[in-house]
C-alpha cells in the first residue's frame, strides 16, 4: 500500500462528496439521462479530460480519455438509475444528504460512487503529470438498467469509428460489490412474457368459458417442472442452476369480482447457466418453447415474448486482468478477505466480452445490498476507497509507480 495515493485521495475527500452530491441531486432515472451525460462531460472538461458526448437514442453516452495509444484500460458503468423505490425516504431520492459517515441518495451506491471514483482517478493521472503508454478510458452509458442498449451502442461506434482495438483492450465494469470481492462472470437473462387468451364469461358459469387465469397458473406452475429439469441436466460448478422466477401476474379487475377475464399475462425472470444460454440461448428457447407448447389447449391463445435477452458472462479466475485486479484489492488496498464470486444478475459486461475485450464482471465501491432500495447509500469510506482502487487499476495496468 501507498501513502502516497492515499494523501493524494485524502486531499480530495471534498470534492468526492461534492461530485457525488451533484449527481444525486440529478434526475436520471432510465430514460432521463441526458441532463447527467452532459454534466460529466461537462465536470471533464474542467479538468482537462478529454470528453465526447456519443450519441445513443435520444440522449448520449459519456466517454472520458486520458492518455494515447492502442492500449486501453476501459472502465464501464452507467450513468442510469432505477427508479426510486417506493417507501419513505428519509432525505429524499434526489436530496443528497451526508449523515453517519454515508451520502444517501438515489444511485449513491448503484453506482455514481463508481464514476466519482473513476473520474477522480482519471484527475490523478493529469495532475500528476504521467504520460501514459496508452488510454485509460471511461464509458458510462444510458440504459443498462433495462435494455443495456447504451453500450451495445457505445461498442458498435468504437468498433466502427476505431475508438477501441478491441483486442488491446482491457475493461473493468463498475457496478457495485462493496470491495470485499469481484465478480468474475453471471448467469444469463432473459424476461419472458407470457400472454394467454381465452374466454370470458360470467364467474357462475365457468363450463361456458374459457378461463385464462387457470391457464396462465398452469403454465407458470410448468416453469417450476422446467427448472427442476434443467437443475437436473445443467447446473453449473460457479453458476449454480437456471432459475424461473415468476414476478407478475395480470389480469380480471377487482371491480368486477364475478366476471372471468378474457386475458392473463405473467412475467418470468429467467436466468440461465452456461449450457442453457449458450450460442445465442438456443437450449433456452428450445425447451421453453416446447414446454409453453405443451399446455396448448383447444379455445386458448398463447404467446410468449422475451424482453432484454442477455447471454452470460465469465473471465477465468486465472486471466492476468482478474489477477490484477484482484492484487489491487488484496495488495494494494489491503482488504486480505477481497475473493472472487459469481454474480446472479446481469449487467452490461456480456456485451463487452461478446466483442472479445477482456472484461471484468464487476467490482466497484457502492454497496449491493442497498442497491435498487429506500435511503440507498454509500459510505464516506468506500467512496474514497473506490477512488485508491480505479487510480491502483491504471498504475497496475500501464506498470506505474505511484507519485
Amino acid at each position: 500500500m501507498s501513502q502516497t495515493i492515499k494523501n493524494w485521495v485524502g486531499g480530495k475527500r471534498e470534492d468526492a462528496i461534492k461530485l457525488l452530491c451533484d449527481m444525486i441531486a440529478i434526475d436520471s432515472v432510465t430514460g432521463n439521462e441526458g441532463p447527467m451525460a452532459e454534466f460529466c462531460a461537462d465536470w471533464l472538461t474542467a479538468y482537462g479530460v478529454e470528453a465526447t458526448l456519443q450519441p445513443a437514442k435520444d440522449r448520449n453516452n459519456t466517454l472520458g480519455v486520458v492518455g494515447e495509444g492502442a492500449n486501453t484500460l476501459l472502465i464501464s458503468g452507467h450513468l442510469d438509475t432505477v427508479p426510486p423505490n417506493e417507501g419513505f425516504w428519509t432525505y429524499g431520492p434526489w436530496n443528497p444528504t451526508v449523515a453517519d459517515g454515508r451520502v444517501y441518495g438515489l444511485g449513491a451506491s448503484d453506482l455514481h460512487a463508481s464514476i466519482v471514483g473513476a473520474y477522480l482517478a482519471q484527475r490523478y493521472f493529469l495532475e500528476k503529470g504521467y504520460e501514459l503508454p496508452g488510454r485509460y478510458a471511461t464509458a458510462f452509458t444510458i440504459e443498462e438498467e433495462t435494455t443495456g442498449d447504451g453500450t451495445q451502442i457505445f461498442l458498435d461506434w468504437a468498433e466502427r469509428e476505431r475508438w477501441l482495438d478491441f483486442a488491446k483492450t482491457s475493461c473493468v465494469v463498475t457496478e457495485p460489490t462493496g470491495l470485499d470481492h469481484m465478480c468474475l462472470g453471471n448467469r444469463g437473462s432473459s424476461f419472458v412474457v407470457l400472454k394467454v387468451r381465452g374466454l370470458g364469461g360470467h364467474g357462475s358459469r365457468p363450463h361456458l368459458a374459457k378461463n385464462p387465469v387457470w391457464k396462465v397458473m398452469q403454465i407458470v406452475e410448468g416453469m417450476r417442472e422446467l427448472e427442476e429439469e434443467w437443475k437436473e441436466k445443467y447446473t453449473d460448478p460457479d453458476f449454480g442452476h437456471t432459475t424461473l422466477t415468476p414476478t407478475c401476474i395480470n389480469t380480471g379487475d377487482l371491480e368486477r369480482t364475478n366476471v372471468i377475464p378474457e386475458r392473463a399475462r405473467a412475467v418470468i425472470d429467467c436466468r440461465p447457466t452456461p449450457e442453457v444460454y449458450a450460442n445465442d440461448l438456443a437450449v433456452f428457447r428450445r425447451d421453453l418453447g416446447a414446454k409453453i407448447e405443451s399446455y396448448a389447449e383447444e379455445g386458448f391463445e398463447i404467446a410468449w415474448e422475451e424482453l432484454y435477452p442477455r447471454e452470460g458472462h465469465k473471465l477465468p479466475q486465472d486471466h492476468p486482468l482478474a489477477q490484477m485486479v484482484m492484487g489491487v484489492l488484496r495488495d494494494d488496498l489491503g482488504i486480505a478477505e477481497a475473493e472472487f464470486r459469481y454474480t446472479p444478475a446481469g449487467n452490461d459486461a456480456v456485451f463487452l466480452g461478446l466483442k472479445g475485450i477482456a472484461t471484468v464482471n464487476k467490482v466497484g465501491p457502492g454497496h449491493p445490498e442497498c442497491a435498487h432500495r429506500v435511503n440507498e447509500f454509500v459510505t464516506v469510506e468506500n467512496l474514497l476507497r473506490g477512488v485508491e482502487m480505479f487510480i491502483w487499476l491504471g498504475l497496475r495496468h500501464f506498470g506505474l509507480e505511484p507519485r
